[in-house]
């Protein structure tokens, strides 16, 4: 069952996007992050917390490699429970990022 389908865009700047609070028991959840191009280097992490004021913990992070042409992908994925949960851009000096976050109980 599907307890969090949530949807995110950053468009050429840092820092945390809107946190959602998980509805219910999450068990599993995939944190999907693609680009159309991606000029620079670009990287986000998965951030978790008990409420909305935090503190917030780094649950994984990656990157995205530079390219001017080819569109990029990355895939983070945790494992709960959680109560609330975020992406947080860590360099996004350009472009824009859209991000798809799936859990499941």
């Amino acid at each position: 069952m599907i307890i969090i389908d949530q949807g995110w865009t950053s468009t050429g700047s840092s820092g945390a996007l809107a946190a959602v609070e998980a509805k219910g028991p999450v068990s599993q959840s995939v944190l999907y992050c693609e680009c159309s191009t991606v000029a620079s280097t670009q990287s986000f992490s998965l951030q978790t917390a008990a409420n909305s004021s935090g503190p917030w913990v780094t649950e994984g992070s990656t990157s995205l490699a530079a390219s001017a042409t080819v569109a990029a992908a990355a895939v983070l994925r945790l494992t709960g429970p959680y109560g609330w949960v975020r992406p947080y851009v860590n360099n996004n000096s350009t472009g824009q990022m859209n991000f798809r976050l799936i859990g499941v109980r």
